[in-house]
């Protein structure tokens, strides 16, 4: 099982990094190629240290797992995502959010809306919420760490 080996470690990190009151579930998607880890504390301060700001230590710590997973299983194409306490769903939900409302306020007053700098893992989740309306679309604008979203009316609908 390729979960065994990112099992095998996170035990050991969260052990040596005197994470005592964490523990972790890990569940294999085959068809996603995924291997979804969440570690849950009811520590606030271990919670905090894991996720760090801005979810910061968390992309490090995943983008760590995936890196020893590409090395150690270089035949395959597994993907770690990793979450403490839910905290990148919770994220995710808040991001939805900010782009249904913005979504709505557009296709009321038919003007562009331009939502501030985010990641590509988090304009892709505002691409996605936006992708099935007909009434607005969306488009990345700038460059890296700058690059953000603009929510605009379909062509045509825009205001004079």
């Amino acid at each position: 099982m390729v979960s065994d080996l990112l099992q095998k470690f996170l035990s050991e990190f969260l052990q040596k990094a005197v994470f005592s009151g964490c523990s972790f579930t890990v569940t294999e998607n085959k068809v996603e190629k995924t291997i979804r880890i969440n570690i849950t504390t009811t520590d606030s301060v271990e919670s905090g240290l894991l996720i760090g700001p801005e979810g910061e230590h968390l992309a490090v710590l995943e983008k760590l797992l995936n890196l020893i997973l590409k090395k150690k299983t270089p035949d395959q194409d597994w993907r770690v995502v990793l979450d403490v306490n839910n905290y990148r769903a919770l994220y995710e939900e808040k991001l939805r959010d900010l782009a249904r409302k913005a979504a709505h306020e557009v296709a009321l007053t038919k003007k562009p809306w331009e939502l501030p700098p985010m990641s590509a893992k988090d304009r892709r989740v505002v691409h996605l919420e936006i992708a099935l309306r007909t009434d607005v679309v969306t488009e990345s604008l700038g460059e890296e760490p700058e690059r953000r979203i603009i929510i605009k009316p379909v062509e045509g609908q825009e205001e004079n």
